[in-house]
């Protein structure tokens, strides 16, 4: 099984983190930005293609301007 990345990010000056603490007085987003390639490093496209925003998905999930999605995970036994 793959290793899931997790790092944290503070919505306010970006800093990013591998430990959860506090910056600018609350704490930072948890976000997984997944391996070189993924589709939540793409940005969000509509159904035509069309960008909808450059941000990429774990960005938009992390703030929750969107709601977080995962695959199927295929073959589960």
């Amino acid at each position: 099984m793959e290793e899931r990345i997790t790092l944290y990010l503070c919505p306010h000056c970006f800093e990013m983190r591998d430990t959860n603490t506090e910056c600018h007085g609350q704490r930072m987003l948890v976000f997984h930005p997944g391996r070189a390639g993924a589709a939540n490093r793409r940005p969000l496209a509509n159904q035509f293609g069309a960008y909808v925003s450059r941000a990429p998905r774990w960005y938009l999930e992390a703030r929750r301007l969107i709601p977080a999605w995962s695959p199927f995970p295929g073959n589960l036994s």
